[in-house]
């Protein structure tokens, strides 16, 4: 068993910074788009601020605000960034931040990769804010919950009308149990949703597998969408504004359904309603054998 007080500091702050390549290719997508504010709500060594420097987007956004928990890093960010006004950096936890901006702030773009802390690893003051964040918005809070969960849903709750937000997270968000009232909650608060899965890994330094989600708000409902890379190069040719969403169900399900097409969807569909079939779980209880 490994003990928190072995685990090195970066896992304890899950601080696995995104490679500038997927923060590049991720700002590109919006670039075309009318963002007034930015929020970057977990901005490590600033990588994301750096692409939206690259792609000269500085001088069209007014407001860019970045939270850090870390001093050093905070700095650091705040001095490569002196001599742009319009950007603010914060060093404090993201909680607290939100605690204070909520109701009173939104922003067009909330973009980042949230820290993977598991719920041992947290302080309990986080722990508190964390279960407040969850609960207060009907959803259950437990200790398998990673803090990546609750910095999208408080996330969410800072978008404009219209806004979007754009997260590297676990690719587990599609099928774990301790995501479930995520998923519901995600179908019922964003009108489009699009996950980015990649063949190859993404970070070259942990083995973990993980998807950009994209969500938007918005009045009418599109649906969710899945859209598989081999590796980052599918960015050259992806089309935020195409089509290819299917129908969202507002359930606590896994994700991984859609994978496959509507017309597979519905066959499945179909097929469980036959009573000329029976599921496995009516001869025997299926459960997880070894878990990691």
């Amino acid at each position: 068993m490994k003990l928190k007080k072995d685990s090195t500091e970066q896992k304890l702050r899950g601080a696995y910074y995104t490679p500038q390549q997927l923060a590049t290719d991720m700002v590109r997508l919006f670039e075309t788009d009318d963002i007034k504010s930015v929020l970057e709500p977990s901005c490590g060594d600033g990588v994301f601020l750096d692409a939206l420097s690259e792609a000269r987007l500085l001088g069209k956004i007014h407001s860019i605000e970045a939270v850090e928990i870390e001093e050093d890093e905070a700095k650091k960010v705040r001095g490569r960034y002196d001599n742009a006004p319009q950007v603010r950096v914060f060093n404090e936890d993201f909680f607290d931040f939100y605690k204070e901006q909520l109701g009173k702030k939104t922003y067009d773009l909330v973009l980042g990769n949230p820290p993977y802390i598991r719920y041992q690893y947290l302080q309990e003051k986080q722990r508190e804010c964390q279960a407040q964040i969850l609960k207060s918005h009907g959803m259950k809070s437990n200790k398998l919950i990673n803090a990546w969960v609750a910095f999208m849903v408080a996330c969410i709750q800072l978008l404009s009308e219209k806004g979007k937000i754009a997260f590297v997270i676990p690719a587990e968000i599609l099928q774990v149990a301790y995501a479930e009232d995520l998923r519901l909650y995600l179908a019922d608060n964003l009108a489009k949703i699009t996950l980015i899965t990649f063949e190859q890994l993404v970070f070259p330094d942990i083995e973990q597998e993980v998807v950009v989600f994209i969500g938007e708000k918005g009045n009418e409902e599109k649906g969710i969408r899945i859209i598989e890379m081999k590796d980052l190069s599918g960015f050259d040719t992806l089309n935020l504004n195409s089509n290819g969403f299917q129908p969202m169900q507002h359930v606590r399900e896994k994700w991984t359904k859609y994978f496959i097409s509507k017309k597979e969807l519905d066959l499945i569909q179909k097929l469980k309603s036959d009573n000329r079939f029976s599921e496995f779980s009516d001869y025997g209880l299926i459960n997880i054998g070894i878990t990691t």
